[in-house]
Formats: C-alpha cells, sequence, structure tokens
C-alpha cells in the first residue's frame, strides 16, 4: 500500500490554492526541520533555475518522495508526496487533481479572490471524490495527519487571499509559527 503523504497545488505565479500533510510528513519535517526548509528553498528557487526544456521530477525527502507535475491547459503545478514512490500512484494523483481544476467552476477561477463557500467546495471535491476516486485501488485515502487542520503544512486559496505571497512563503511561515509555539509550550 502507497500512502499518500502529502498534496501541494499552487497557480503558475506560486499563489497557493491548496497544501496539506496527510500521513507523516509534518511530523517528520518538525522532528528534522532542515527536511522542510530544504524542500522550501528548493521550491522557491526552482522558477528561476528549471528552464522550459528542464523538469524537475522528483525529490526524496526523508521517507517521502515528492513527484511533481504541471497540469495542462491550467498551469497550475501540483507536488505529490508519497510513503514510496510510484510514478503510476503519482499520475493518478496529479490527474484527479487536474480533473479538479478543469471542473467548469474551477477552470477560470481567480484563486486571489476566492470565497470561503468556493474553497470549501474545492477541498470537497478534492478529498471526497478525487483523492478517494484516485487512490482506491492503491489502499485508499486517508487523512492521517496527527495534527488534523492544525497541520503547520495545511494552507488553502482562502486563508491566504489577503497576503498575496507565494506558497512555499506561506508554509514557511506557518511552519515558523507552530514550531514557535510548541516551543513556548
Amino acid at each position: 500500500m502507497v500512502v499518500l503523504e502529502y498534496l501541494m497545488v499552487y497557480t503558475e505565479s506560486g499563489l497557493p490554492i491548496y497544501s496539506k500533510c496527510y500521513g507523516t510528513f509534518c511530523k517528520t519535517a518538525f522532528k528534522n526541520p532542515e527536511l522542510l526548509s530544504g524542500f522550501l528553498s528548493a521550491l522557491q528557487t526552482l522558477p528561476q533555475t528549471i528552464s522550459t526544456d528542464l523538469s524537475l521530477d522528483s525529490v526524496k525527502m526523508g521517507p517521502t518522495e515528492m513527484r511533481f507535475s504541471r497540469t495542462t491547459p491550467t498551469g497550475h503545478s501540483i507536488v505529490v508526496g508519497l510513503g514510496e514512490d510510484s510514478e503510476e500512484i503519482a499520475k493518478k494523483v496529479f490527474d484527479s487533481v487536474a480533473g479538479v481544476l478543469a471542473m467548469e467552476k474551477f477552470v477560470s477561477l481567480d484563486w486571489t479572490f476566492i470565497s470561503s463557500d468556493m474553497m470549501n467546495d474545492f477541498e470537497d471535491e478534492l478529498l471526497k471524490t478525487a483523492l478517494v476516486d484516485a487512490l482506491h485501488d492503491h489502499g485508499g485515502f486517508e487523512d492521517a495527519c496527527e495534527l488534523g487542520d492544525r497541520c503547520p503544512i495545511h494552507t488553502n486559496a482562502y486563508q491566504n487571499a489577503t497576503r498575496r505571497g507565494k506558497i512555499w512563503g506561506m508554509v514557511k511561515d506557518k511552519y515558523t509559527a507552530m514550531r514557535a509555539r510548541m516551543s513556548a509550550g
């Protein structure tokens, strides 16, 4: 059984749509903060370092294999973290997320001005249909993150609509704040 550990979806300009840990990825990042810092730094420099002729397919982050894709024709980027590498399962997740992004109600959506209802609708499509269908034949989909919605990697377009920051900066900020709270308490 291959476990979906992590999912990140962001616009072509780097604005967040959705990011969430579903397993032990954020816990591993807390135990080894250099993993998340390295990952976020890599994401931050990707646009400048990869030309149109080159692409990044995957990166191993501790026990999690991160696979990268760009949907078409929407141009959104998707990062899928799996407990063990499987190009086939990653492709199923990419295709299912791309299918949600291509739905009529989302395809021309300006993610910088999204309502909470629209964000909830997107998350419902993603979590209750797309990921369930994509992982049905591979052990199923479950959000087993111990921190649930308090996961420091969990963010979405509505939460960040007023900040208009890049996804990697927002995840880094949430992670830093959560780490500070855990150290203080």
